[in-house]
């Protein structure tokens, strides 16, 4: 049996990643989806129901993907490193546009409004995921040097995404790789 709520949210996946999310209007989705508007309405009273949706799914998935590949690396240095070769890796994707959540913060740039809170939840989890791998080494300085990697992949992937550099992130890695290797 056909999940429609799946289908619905993996559509809206595909066409936010793609369109932006106040480009793609809801008509396209169910029509892509081949689902009835009613049902669209029985699962999602609204499309910011189903943006928050997709990008809970979309986190999910992206951090899943990033610490299962990343928690394989043996060593800090490695594992640091394992962040932008998995970034590389996507870059490089024929499907590559962007990041969901930095283009939703952009859209939905109100800090109290509840898809920019999602975005700003994911960034920090990956923050949080970051320090956890730097905290044994670097102590108190462990959610600075997170942020701070953090900002160097959110900026390869505007880069990536912005002038079309597949190599972005190997060269974010460079000023990464100074510091968490520098002394502190």
């Amino acid at each position: 049996m056909v999940d429609k709520r799946e289908v619905l949210v993996q559509t809206a996946m595909k066409l936010f990643a793609q369109g932006g999310y106040t480009g793609v209007g809801i008509d396209r989705i169910i029509a892509e989806a081949g689902i009835a508007k009613m049902t669209l309405y029985k699962y999602f009273p609204s499309k910011q129901d189903l943006i928050m949706e997709v990008l809970t799914q979309r986190d999910v998935f992206f951090r899943t993907s990033l610490m299962s590949y990343v928690d394989q690396q043996e060593g800090q240095v490695q594992k640091i490193l394992a962040l932008f070769t998995w970034h590389d890796q996507w870059f490089k994707r024929k499907d590559f546009n962007g990041c969901m959540f930095i283009n939703a913060a952009a859209e939905f740039h109100e800090r109290k409004n509840p898809i920019h809170q999602i975005s700003a939840l994911h960034k920090n989890l990956i923050i949080d995921y970051i320090e956890s791998l730097l905290r044994e080494t670097h102590g108190a300085q462990a959610h600075k040097l997170a942020t701070q990697i953090n900002m160097l992949l959110d900026g390869a992937i505007d880069a990536a995404h912005l002038t079309g550099n597949p190599d972005a992130a190997m060269q974010a890695w460079e000023v990464a790789q100074y510091l968490v290797e520098r002394p502190h």
